[in-house]
């Protein structure tokens, strides 16, 4: 089994190498600018208490939705696992406005991303590979898929900062290893001869309902 831990550091790692090439198809798109539609500096997988780089492309995994076993992989039962995930990603510059379509602009990018199954796939290929395995599926439910942004923008130092976030669910097959047990071998166990510590007398017949026992 991978876990939660696997999942944000697989979306993370697949964005990093992702996202850099697809913003610059999009500003061809859009006509926009390094400015206007920067590259996210930094990409974190854990919940950070402060955030230094802008922007900033967060992952986290809220819960794990199902468990449903789908076969075996060998002598091993294949699982395929949902995670509840989400994705953040903050901005920050100059001007409500700016700010506003700085975010509004990343999170469409970032959204082309986790539904670009063909890209998916073919980091699935070199993350399998890199497992010792030959298939490995990792896959974003695309009706799962939902938006969310911050109400308002919120001053940072001199600068504005707006946020938002996707939210979908990840699902992931994983494998639950057997390892053998190996052979039970015959133990020898010494029985240990029990003694009283205290010696018994009986004294009297007994019939005799007032029989003594020392």
């Amino acid at each position: 089994m991978h876990g939660a831990q696997f999942a944000k550091k697989y979306v993370n790692d697949y964005l990093k190498q992702d996202i850099p090439i697809r913003i610059i198809d999009y500003r061809n798109a859009w006509q926009a600018d390094d400015i206007t539609l920067p590259t996210p500096e930094q990409f974190i997988a854990y919940e950070p208490l402060a955030i230094d780089e802008w922007p900033t492309v967060i992952t986290v995994a809220i819960s794990t939705n199902s468990f449903n076993r789908i076969g075996f992989d060998g002598p091993d039962p294949l699982y395929r696992v949902a995670y509840q995930m989400r994705t953040y990603i903050w901005a920050r510059t100059e001007g409500s406005e700016e700010v506003t379509i700085m975010r509004d602009r990343l999170t469409t990018v970032l959204r082309s991303a986790l539904l670009d199954y063909p890209c998916l796939k073919v980091y699935d290929s070199e993350t399998a590979s890199g497992l010792g395995r030959e298939s490995f599926r990792v896959m974003v439910d695309e009706g799962s898929l939902r938006e969310e942004f911050s109400d308002i923008t919120l001053l940072k130092g001199d600068r504005m900062m707006a946020g938002s976030y996707l939210g979908y669910t990840l699902e992931i097959d994983e494998i639950v290893s057997r390892k053998p047990i190996g052979e039970v071998s015959e133990i020898q166990v010494d029985i240990v001869p029990h003694t009283l510590s205290a010696s018994l007398s009986v004294s009297g017949d007994v019939s005799d309902p007032e029989v003594i026992i020392n």
